[in-house]
């Protein structure tokens, strides 16, 4: 009994001692990453654009969800590690980080998909912003501010020969939720790599826009990588992790993967499920490494 509680405490020692060691190796990489804001006004608010440089791999780094927060300190450690830029914004107020971007103007409160907001198309953009209060209306000039925010972070991108995006998503079952007293409705599956393959004849947008994909049965479905060239899904598929080629003709939905594939961009998106920073750190080694 008592060997058995002294290896149990050996064991737990040394997680302890590699959780500390790699707190300590993420610490160091990016200690000397000092950001400079932008700021960019949205009504009453202000929103802030976060930019991180070192020099290094010439790869610009786009992270538009606030609370994805595992997908930023994966990019922080790779741009500590390796160089490069890393762009991220800053909008909650409420003391959370939040995913949708919500401001204020003329007693209305509106709110967004920062992932929603990169096109040429005024009518996409248009039905991505939504009134959450007040009885102000999607009108030209609440497009205009909007349009204005997308504008100066793709202005970060635009010269960037590879734009590598970090995202996270939350990976739920399908599940059936209680509406209202007697009526339950299904909460349907949450976005995964399964979101890209046709469900009962039925396609999404994401499946329309998917010209090739490549599952690897052994991995988490949360992770995954989405391309806009060939090339890159290849050398994937070479490397057995699961990846989705953007077709050319994807569906104009306001997301940064269609708008950059319009100038022709090498752009890749780095999905993990939230929380998990290894997994993400290790998919970015994966194309930063060679």
């Amino acid at each position: 009994m008592k060997n058995h509680l002294m290896h149990k405490s050996t064991r737990t020692l040394q997680f302890n001692w590699v959780i500390l060691t790699l707190f300590i190796c993420t610490t160091l990489l990016s200690q000397d990453l000092n950001p400079v804001y932008k700021k960019i006004h949205l009504g009453d608010q202000v929103v802030q654009l976060k930019i991180y440089q070192k020099p290094g791999k010439n790869v610009t780094y786009a992270h538009v969800h606030e609370n994805e927060e595992a997908s930023l300190a994966a990019g922080l450690r790779m741009v500590g590690k390796y160089g490069g830029k890393l762009i991220t914004l800053a909008h909650s107020t409420d003391g959370k980080t939040n995913r949708n971007v919500t401001f204020s103007y003329k007693k209305t409160v509106y709110k967004f998909d920062p992932n929603r907001i990169y096109t040429q198309d005024l009518n996409v953009l248009k039905n991505s912003i939504s009134v959450v209060k007040g009885k102000g209306k999607v009108d030209d000039e609440i497009i205009k501010m909007v349009k204005n925010l997308a504008d100066q972070v793709w202005m970060e991108l635009a010269d960037s020969p590879f734009i590598l995006a970090l995202h996270n998503n939350k990976n739920t079952p399908a599940e059936y939720k209680l509406r209202w007293l007697f009526w339950k409705h299904i909460e349907p599956e949450s976005y995964n790599i399964k979101s890209y393959i046709k469900s009962q004849d039925q396609s999404s947008d994401s499946n329309k826009s998917c010209a090739d994909i490549y599952i690897n049965p052994a991995l988490n479905n949360s992770e995954f990588f989405i391309v806009t060239q060939r090339e890159d899904f290849n050398m994937l598929v070479k490397k057995r992790y699961t990846v989705v080629l953007q077709n050319d003709k994807p569906v104009d939905d306001g997301s940064m993967s269609v708008y950059a594939s319009g100038f022709g961009k090498r752009y890749i998106n780095a999905e993990a499920k939230l929380g998990r920073i290894e997994e993400q750190t290790t998919m970015l080694e994966i194309l930063l490494r060679d």
